[in-house]
């Protein structure tokens, strides 16, 4: 039989694992893809791009900043 101590023991063990992989998780998910941000030809392609990877929890806000044909963006954290 478990004392509650060794339960508490394997609860707090079990619940900083899983707070552990959520802080990976989203250390992973902050790194844009290779190429991610530009250059786009279009601006219109650019700030598409950019919502997408504001939606993928890649960066908090972006601006597009260039000219035609070599749109960038410029991710905020």
């Amino acid at each position: 039989m478990m004392t509650s101590t060794r339960i508490a023991a394997i609860a707090a063990v079990t619940f900083l694992g899983f707070l552990g992989a959520g802080l990976a998780d989203s250390v992973a998910s902050a790194d844009p893809a290779p190429g991610r941000l530009g250059p786009y030809e279009a601006l219109y392609t650019c700030e598409r791009e950019g919502n997408i990877g504001m939606e993928n929890g890649e960066w908090a806000d972006y601006t597009c900043e260039g000219a035609p044909g070599s749109w960038l963006i410029v991710p905020r954290y």
